[in-house]
């Protein structure tokens, strides 16, 4: 998990804040205001559609409304299927023609208006009428009934049934009331309100661009339901200024939906490259649509909101699997599939209405049940995305159940709705379709997309390694070393060092602060320090038991490795103290009594040679650590030994910025490379000079060897043991080594270590 940019990510030591864990309890009373700002706002957002709502409520229960349910029959007729009051139950079953209005003026005088009830009337939404002249008869139809309720008392009135093959009935006709709002309508309002709160909630979590297109479909799947819950309770008595309004907007909302879907796909899960330009395209290309129906005929305009819909959506399935390709990533595949499902939805729905022409009564049941089963389908969708990309197991396993009985519903109403299926039948077969997918993808999903923690075992591990490593060469790093874990494991707004004492990690302000004791180098002293990490998540979450929990183990086990460390580094410096006192003991003893015993002054000279050789090892050995300076002294004083026997010139250099220690590792590499070095010009170049330049500086150490001898030609050489070992001990030091021929004689050989100071393996 990449830590967000804040104030968490500052430096320690940059920090200007509390100075005592009494100080930083004291500042922590108050929320950041950023976080107040949201909550507020949030709870602005929640208020006001639930204001909305029952304001939607009360137009409703003012509206006139019949006291008989019409239905739809096969024939293409509207019939009279219940009667809300036992006098008119005998008109069940009758078909219904149209509704009389008649006005008696203060003068006498009596105004009549008719308003005709055709199969048309009964349809909530011109948005999914296909056919132009049907939208202009449905609007022309609405016209008049609007006219015929206009002609009413505010609190109701007396309207005529004109019946087929049945005399004129007169009922009374009043407003609708609270008790008249439908279950649906409730249902579909509580859900509009869950699916634009969640909008909401993801969108002040983390206000992104990739937030702020979901908060907007959100937005209008949540307006479309609300749009669906007024219209299933205005019956035929719709307002003239609704009818046009509602077309238009839930065109809008269409068009805007689908260039919101291409916003998400090139940001969500990973950013595509070049994601500005693309979004940036799909909105011209959603404005282009909208502009373009005011100069389309009639005839094509509901072909023209429908295909740039769905050829927007498939752009936006094509940008996820170009983002797949691009970084991939499992919830993309998801993500897609989910966006195939609504686009395959939509394209069977809108094939679905168009070919239920031939029976107005299907077509009636399509484009009521039809597309109300479609935005709750994908209102649920976007309820369950968040869950699929960030909830634990439990969680997930509900998001899928969800999701398959809200597909099975979907099913269960299209089978009614298209092939006229018995209920049993639907419902047993959509049961069984749905369920049957959620089985044979559950595994899949479960192990594949879903996610529960941000950091993994083995990144945690790896991160403690590194931490030990580094402490090893620089205890006083742990401050913002330890400051940088925490904010990977917690990523809070805040966090700070300050001074005091707490035995274990703890919990305060209700979860709000979680302090964690510095763990100390040496076991002898407690701990002084405790980090103070405030508002987990970047606010978005409290901290639990469990984060404490973690805390503390990661405290241990880091213990734990810097105690194992150095009882491994004490083996191996006890271990090479015995090797070297061997060494000294037992063959510096045999070769100083070889010495004695020499023939002649050359063997006595080469074997003072090997004991000091000798002595040059086990001192090394026997000390942990050496400085460069010094190092450097005792190579400077083997080196003029060695070459003043050989009856050659050693010209020293060494230039350093620092004084750093070098480990056992880098000491006996560099010395037995310098060795070889010089071997090779002694026994092979017979030259009379050779110059030695030690530069160390930013880190960065360079070796040069050079001579005036008689070598020639290094790329033909032939790499035995000596120049191999030079090559095997400087790839050890993380370095690079070059042989280059001089003019006007001799060879050069340059030994670079980019970044000395990292940790080399022991």
């Amino acid at each position: 998990m990449t830590p967000s940019p804040g104030a968490g990510d500052l430096s320690l030591s940059d920090r200007h804040g509390p100075t005592t864990l009494d100080e930083a309890l004291q500042s922590s009373s108050h929320l950041p205001r950023w976080i107040g700002w949201r909550l507020r706002l949030l709870v602005g957002v929640i208020l006001g559609g639930c204001v909305l709502v029952f304001a939607l409520a009360q137009w409703l229960t003012v509206q006139p409304r019949l006291p008989v349910t019409l239905k739809a029959s096969p024939e293409g007729s509207v019939k009279i299927v219940t009667a809300n009051m036992p006098t008119l139950q005998r008109l069940e079953g009758h078909a219904i023609e149209g509704v009389r209005v008649e006005q008696i003026a203060p003068s006498g005088s009596v105004t009549v208006l008719e308003a005709p009830i055709e199969l048309l009337a009964l349809q909530h939404s011109a948005r999914w009428i296909p056919d132009a002249k049907a939208r202009e008869h449905y609007a022309d139809l609405h016209r008049r009934l609007a006219a015929a309720a206009a002609m009413l008392p505010p609190e109701g009135g007396v309207v005529v049934l004109e019946l087929v093959n049945a005399p004129d009935e007169p009922m009374l006709v009043a407003q609708r009331g609270w008790g008249g709002l439908t279950p649906l309508f409730w249902m579909l309002s509580a859900l509009a309100l869950v699916v634009m709160g969640v909008g909401a909630v993801v969108f002040l979590a983390g206000p992104q661009w990739r937030n702020a297109a979901f908060a907007m479909l959100a937005l209008t799947q949540g307006a479309h339901l609300l749009l669906i819950a007024a219209e299933s309770n205005l019956d035929m008595f719709m307002p003239v200024w609704f009818v046009d309004l509602d077309a238009s907007l839930r065109t809008g909302l269409d068009i805007v939906s689908a260039a919101a879907m291409i916003q998400v796909a090139v940001l969500h899960p990973r950013r595509l490259r070049g994601w500005g330009l693309v979004a940036l395209g799909g909105w011209a290309a959603a404005v282009a649509v909208g502009l373009a129906l005011s100069y389309l005929t009639p005839a094509w305009q509901w072909w023209w909101v429908q295909g740039s819909c769905a050829l927007l959506v498939l752009a936006a399935i094509c940008f996820m699997t170009l983002t797949y390709r691009q970084a991939p990533h499992p919830f993309t595949l998801v993500l897609r599939r989910f966006t195939s499902i609504t686009l395959g939805s939509w394209i069977l729905l809108s094939v679905a209405v168009t070919m239920a022409t031939t029976r107005p009564d299907m077509q009636l049941n399509v484009t009521t049940f039809g597309v109300m089963t479609w935005h709750v389908f994908f209102a649920s969708q976007l309820l369950l995305s968040p869950y699929l990309s960030r909830s634990k197991q439990i969680l997930q396993e509900f998001s899928l159940l969800a999701a398959s009985s809200t597909v099975a519903a979907s099913l269960d109403l299209l089978f009614v709705a298209v092939f006229s299926l018995g209920q049993f039948t639907s419902m047993t077969l959509s049961l069984f379709l749905s369920f049957g997918v959620y089985l044979s993808i559950r595994r899949w999903v479960m192990t594949n997309v879903l996610s529960r923690d941000p950091i993994t075992t083995e990144r945690l591990f790896e991160r403690l390694y590194r931490i030990a490593r580094e402490l090893e060469r620089r205890p006083d790093r742990l401050d913002d070393l330890m400051a940088r874990l925490m904010r990977e494991l917690f990523d809070p707004i805040e966090i700070s060092l300050v001074q005091g004492d707490v035995p274990t990690t703890a919990l305060r302000g209700n979860g709000g602060i979680l302090l964690v004791p510095l763990p100390h180098l040496s076991h002898t002293e407690g701990c002084t320090k405790v980090f103070v990490l405030k508002h987990a998540d970047k606010g978005r979450r409290l901290f639990t038991s469990e984060d404490a929990r973690l805390a503390d183990r990661i405290v241990e086990q880091l213990h734990r490795v810097l105690t194992f460390d150095r009882a491994v580094e004490r083996g191996r410096s006890e271990e090479r103290m015995r090797l070297a006192q061997d060494l000294h003991d037992d063959i510096g003893a045999r070769l100083l009594t070889l010495m004695y015993q020499a023939p002649n002054p050359e063997i006595e000279d080469y074997i003072r040679h090997t004991l000091q050789d000798l002595k040059t090892l086990t001192r090394g050995l026997a000390v942990q650590t050496h400085t460069l300076s010094d190092a450097a002294s005792e190579w400077k004083r083997d080196l003029s030994h060695r070459l003043h026997v050989a009856r050659c010139e050693l010209d020293w250099h060494l230039t350093q910025d620092e004084d750093v220690e070098l480990t056992v590792v880098q000491w006996s590499a560099l010395t037995r490379i310098l060795r070889e070095l010089v071997n090779n010009t002694i026994s092979h170049a017979k030259a009379n000079r050779v110059r030695v330049e030690l530069t160390f500086k930013d880190d960065r150490l360079t070796l040069s060897v050079t001579d005036n001898g008689l070598g020639r030609s290094p790329e033909s050489w032939s790499h035995g043991l000596g120049l191999g070992g030079v090559r095997k001990r400087t790839k050890q030091l993380g370095g690079t080594v070059t042989w280059q021929e001089l003019e006007p004689r001799g060879i050069g050989c340059e030994v670079v270590v980019e970044q000395f100071s990292a940790p080399v393996p022991g």
